[in-house]
C-alpha cells in the first residue's frame, strides 16, 4: 500500500500514466540517496505497480548528476569521527543503516515487477552505480561516469550488482580498486544499453519506454519476471542481502584514520575538499574523478 500522497513528495515528481516518470528532484544536493528520497522512491515504485495503466516506468533526476549516492553528509553527522578517539558506532548503528537501505531501497528496485528504463546524466557515484545496474534498461548521456571513488576510505559499498552486468573480471576491478568507468566503457562492456548526447537523453529514454508500452499487455511483465527468476536462481537477490552485510562489516572493520579524517574535512569544509582529501592517494596511481574511456 501507498502511504504518501504524490503531491506531497519532496524529493521526487511523480507523473502517472501509461509511462509513468519518476524523477529525482534535488539538484542541489547532487541527488544522493537520503532517507526521505528512499522512502519516497518505494512509495512511488508501489504506486506504479498498483496502477493498472503504467505499462513501464522512467526514472530520471534533474540537474548535473544523475546521483551522488549514499547520504555521506548524513553519515558524518553520525559521530564527531575525532581522530584521536574510538569510534562510537556499533554493529547495530550501522545494521540499522544498511537494513534500511536494502529493504526500502535495493530490494523494492529489485523486485519491480514493472519494467524501468533508467537515464544517467553527470554521473552515478557507488550506492547511485547499484541503483542504476538494478534497473531493467540504461540509457547514458555522453560523459556520463559511474564511480566507486567513495570505497577509497569508507565502506565496502557495492550490492554486487556490477558482477552480474560487468562480469566477474571486470567487477573485481571496480570494486576492488575503488574505480570507474565512462559511459562509452559502460555501452562497450554491456552495462549500458545506448550512450546519446547529453540534450537527447530524456528523448531517448522516451522512445525506449514508448517500445515497451506497445507491447502487448502482460508481455513485458510476464518477461521481466522470467528473467529475474534467472537471475535470482544466479544469486542476485541473495547478493544483495550479502552486499548489505559486508557493507556492515566494512564500516565496522575500516574505521581508519583517514576515514575520521575525511568525515571531519566533510563537516568542517565541505564535499569537494572531502572527495580531493579522499583520492588524493589515488591519483598517482592512475585514478582520475574525470576518466577518459578506455582503448
Amino acid at each position: 500500500m501507498s502511504d504518501i500522497e504524490p503531491d506531497a513528495y519532496k524529493t521526487i515528481i511523480y507523473e502517472p500514466g501509461p509511462v509513468t516518470k519518476i524523477i529525482h528532484n534535488e539538484p542541489d544536493i547532487r541527488n544522493p540517496l537520503t532517507g526521505q528520497f528512499i522512502l519516497e522512491f518505494k512509495d512511488a515504485l508501489q504506486r506504479l505497480q498498483r496502477n493498472r495503466e503504467a505499462r513501464v516506468g522512467v526514472i530520471l533526476a534533474t540537474g548535473p548528476v544523475f546521483c551522488s549516492g549514499h547520504n555521506l553528509r548524513f553519515v558524518s553527522k553520525m559521530q564527531d569521527w575525532k581522530p584521536d578517539e574510538p569510534s562510537a558506532l556499533y554493529e547495530e548503528d550501522w545494521r540499522e543503516q544498511m537494513d534500511f537501505m536494502r529493504d526500502n531501497l535495493y530490494y523494492p528496485l529489485w523486485d519491480c515487477t514493472v519494467p524501468l528504463v533508467v537515464g544517467v546524466q553527470g554521473g552515478a557515484y557507488t550506492g547511485g552505480v547499484e541503483f542504476v545496474m538494478m534497473c531493467d534498461i540504461v540509457v547514458a548521456a555522453e560523459g556520463a561516469i559511474f564511480d566507486y571513488g567513495t570505497t577509497h576510505v569508507t565502506g565496502v559499498g557495492n550490492e554486487n550488482m556490477l558482477l552480474y552486468t560487468l562480469g566477474w573480471k571486470r567487477a573485481l576491478e571496480i570494486y576492488l580498486t575503488g574505480g570507474n568507468f565512462t559511459a562509452a566503457d559502460a555501452e562497450r562492456w554491456g552495462v549500458v544499453n545506448k550512450v546519446v548526447p547529453p540534450d537527447q537523453l530524456e528523448a531517448e529514454v522516451m522512445r525506449y519506454a514508448k517500445l515497451i508500452a506497445r507491447m502487448p499487455p502482460e508481455a513485458p511483465q510476464l518477461i521481466k519476471e522470467n528473467l529475474k527468476f534467472a537471475m535470482n536462481r544466479m544469486g542476485a537477490r541473495d547478493s544483495i542481502l550479502f552486499g548489505t552485510k559486508t557493507n556492515i562489516l566494512g564500516h565496522l572493520a575500516m574505521v581508519t584514520p583517514r576515514e575520521k579524517e575525511f568525515y571531519t574535512i566533510l563537516k568542517q569544509q565541505g564535499m569537494k575538499a572531502a572527495i580531493e582529501y579522499r583520492d588524493k592517494p589515488f591519483e598517482e596511481l592512475g585514478y582520475s574523478r574525470k576518466p577518459k574511456p578506455r582503448k
